[in-house]
């Protein structure tokens, strides 16, 4: 099902905003980004692997707008994308 543009632009604009938080941390501790992908990576993959959690009716709940916002955080601060390669972090 493609997204709709209220969905991306949600979802861009979260990422965005979390990545500028990082770089804005990340200018005085060193280490914050660092850490920061580490638990990223944690995330996306308590989500993606619990993916069948039920939501309140019962069903489970679709986790693809979570794992896009995390993997889009990870590719504005490094420029890496998994399908193109490296590319340009969005703040340099």
């Amino acid at each position: 099902m493609a997204m709709t543009d209220e969905e991306w632009n949600v979802r861009a604009g979260a990422a965005a905003l979390a990545t500028c938080l990082v770089k804005t941390i990340g200018e005085s501790d060193s280490t914050f980004q660092e850490r920061f992908l580490k638990n990223l990576e944690q995330a996306y993959y308590h989500f993606r692997d619990d993916s069948a959690a039920a939501g309140s009716d019962g069903k489970p709940r679709p986790v693809t707008g979570a794992l896009e916002i995390l993997n889009w955080t990870r590719e504005m601060l490094t420029g890496w994308n998994p399908i193109t390669g490296q590319g340009n972090p969005l703040l340099k």
